[in-house]
């Protein structure tokens, strides 16, 4: 998978959790962006980006998961291991 198709993934899974249009999300698409997306929004974020790529973040990377490019980052560093 490359980076595009990891975005566009990421991004779908961004506009479903939240409920907002897909356009609503851009490349640098950030927590502070929505505001809806508060501390349980987040566990559901990262809950459906988990369930979406069959991977597993570590505890200590869940803060650090605020921002569309951070996630794509962080899943593209779970598919390489």
């Amino acid at each position: 998978m490359n980076k595009n198709e990891t975005t566009l993934r990421a991004r779908t899974v961004l506009a479903r959790v939240l409920k907002v249009d897909l356009e609503s999300i851009g490349d640098n698409a950030s927590q502070v962006d929505f505001a809806n997306w508060d501390s349980v929004q987040h566990m559901n974020v990262v809950l459906a980006l988990e369930n979406e790529f069959d991977i597993e973040f570590s505890d200590a990377e869940l803060p650090g998961l605020t921002t569309l490019p951070l996630m794509v980052a962080s899943i593209e560093s779970h598919s390489m291991a």
